[in-house]
């Protein structure tokens, strides 16, 4: 029963995280800090939605050094 919403495509009802997603989907190859300044969105609030979504595989990371960027994943038609 635990993540039930995520397999309902619920995830984007929460503000927050449609946001971010937005925001990655608008910008390819963003990396957390930056999603924090463009969305005024606090910095644990940015992990872990960013983790809901890699979870959901509508976003991919990739490692550029120490900073992981993200994009939108491929099958993520929303």
């Amino acid at each position: 029963m635990a993540m039930r919403w995520l397999f309902d495509m619920k995830i984007f009802e929460n503000g927050s995280r449609a946001a971010i997603y937005k925001f990655i989907k608008e910008n390819p190859g963003t990396y957390p800090l930056e999603i924090m300044r463009e969305t005024n969105i606090g910095r644990g609030t940015v992990l872990y939605h960013l983790d809901i979504l890699l979870y959901a595989g509508m976003v991919a990371c990739l490692k550029d050094g120490r900073l992981k960027k993200y994009r939108a994943a491929q099958k993520a038609g929303i």
